[in-house]
């Protein structure tokens, strides 16, 4: 069974189908490459995924455990746990300008922390209920035991230690003071990516992660992320970098139209392409590099 299985996703806005039912698949650790020209449907896809946006049909399952299952017309609520299973670095890096880069990472940490100690005070909260029958209206003056322990919950030093040492993976130590501002485009792009570590995602998704940078930048975030291949950790990487696609991933997918038009090896894909779109996608990509 593959870790990750996306069946028959669709989406749609108004009138207008983005997705058309996507179907695909990948192992633990592996790494696919989305390919496409813009408004082909490969950024919805990817919100899709991590639940920014509900597709309208479709299934998701990761690990076997299907996190999100809508019907026509149905769209389910999605729990913490599916949310915590996909991480997304977007194109334009969105970090926090009021907070220094220590801020930035801890803050998702935090905010989880928050949300698992409600949901765990609610559990707790109904059981009482439950346990008191008649007498629930006395349960706001009763004197419970502790607090039940939440269970992956980090402790703010551990949040710290997390943040520090994923500062240092990205090669940013020295910044961890310092303001988005204060930071180049390709050193605020390589935060945003340890940002989205720190919550430890188990499928990382990027989104175009060079394409808000300056060619001399674009390099450092490349072999950034190059540098997570391996680590079990399973990534989805929509780019328009081929030579970065045909090095790193293990699978390519060109999207057109909602559609998946081709899939296969990098060599299959972006080498050897069978269709025609992807001739002409790959043809006008090459004449742009040699044009700039």
């Amino acid at each position: 069974m593959a870790f990750l299985e996306v069946k028959n996703l669709k989406k749609k806005f108004g009138n207008l189908e983005v997705l058309r039912g996507i179907d695909l698949s990948l192992e633990r650790g592996e790494v696919l490459a989305i390919i496409g020209a813009s408004g082909g449907g490969k950024t919805t896809l990817l919100r899709c995924l991590n639940f920014l946006e509900k597709a309208d049909e479709g299934e998701i399952v990761v690990n076997g455990n299907s996190v999100y299952h809508a019907e026509a017309g149905k769209r389910p609520e999605v729990s913490l746990e599916a949310q915590l299973s996909f991480g997304l670095v977007f194109q334009q890096f969105n970090l926090f300008p009021q907070y220094s880069v220590m801020e930035n990472l801890m803050l998702a940490c935090k905010l989880r922390e928050k949300k698992m100690k409600r949901t765990s005070l609610m559990k707790r909260c109904s059981k009482l209920l439950f346990k008191a029958g008649k007498l629930c209206r006395k349960v706001k003056g009763a004197k419970g035991g502790p607090a039940e322990p939440i269970e992956g919950a980090p402790k703010p030093n551990d949040i710290r230690s997390r943040a520090t040492e994923l500062l240092k993976t990205v090669g940013l130590s020295d910044k961890a003071n310092a303001y988005p501002c204060q930071l180049s485009g390709g050193q605020q792009q390589r935060v945003a990516i340890a940002r989205a570590l720190m919550l430890s995602p188990e499928i990382l998704c990027f989104d175009e992660p060079t394409s808000a940078l300056d060619p001399e930048l674009t390099g450092e975030v490349l072999k950034v992320i190059r540098s997570l291949k391996g680590s079990d950790r399973t990534m989805i990487i929509v780019t328009h970098e081929m030579d970065f696609a045909r090095s790193v991933a293990d699978k390519v997918i060109y999207v057109a139209d909602g559609v998946i038009v081709e899939q296969g090896t990098p060599e299959e894909v972006l080498v050897n392409p069978k269709n025609e779109k992807i001739r002409s996608f790959l043809s006008v990509l090459k004449k742009d590099d040699g044009e700039s």
